[in-house]
């Protein structure tokens, strides 16, 4: 499936944990190749989570992750998506999972909201489940997010999703 809307931007706005050099900033970059390039957990003791900040509120359409050139006990075999305009309010977007192979994955996200789409300024990724056995920690190679960003479009949600929260 292709990715809907445009690239957006954004930056890391915290994570649970890290481990050695695998730090959240990783999943900025697409690098198959490059064994680490990924962000990787410090445990795979709940809760472990990535939270990324969009440049501006945006109308979040899908999610790609993009993974190593090869099968990893690491990738994540279960994972749930969060999003909302404020770090402590978050809706779940997306729960599902990757499959352990090499290929980018796009998964469409829950955009709306009593049939009115809402923004977003804050993304979380939890993982919850990797393909190794349990005591692996969880990996992401990389995360692209698509939507709208355009002002006028965001403005009209926001003053809906103002009046309903």
């Amino acid at each position: 499936m292709a990715a809907n809307g445009e690239i957006l931007k954004y930056a890391i706005y915290k994570s649970s944990s890290y481990s050695s050099n695998y730090v959240a900033e990783n999943v900025m970059v697409d690098k198959p190749s490059d064994q680490g390039s990924r962000w990787t957990s410090d445990s795979n003791s709940p809760p472990q989570f990535l939270v990324l900040k969009l440049e501006q509120p945006a109308i979040l359409q899908s999610i790609k992750f993009g993974k190593y050139e090869k099968t990893h006990v690491c990738n994540l075999k279960k994972f749930k998506v969060y999003g909302g305009l404020s770090n402590e309010n978050m809706v779940e977007l997306l729960e599902s999972g990757l499959k352990n192979n090499h290929l980018p994955e796009v998964f469409p996200l829950r955009d709306e909201i009593d049939g009115n789409h809402f923004p977003c300024r804050f993304i979380k990724v939890v993982p919850i489940q990797s393909w190794g056995s349990s005591n692996f920690n969880f990996s992401i190679w990389y995360i692209e997010l698509h939507g709208r960003d355009e002002p006028h479009i965001v403005r009209s949600c926001m003053n809906w999703y103002n009046t309903v929260s």
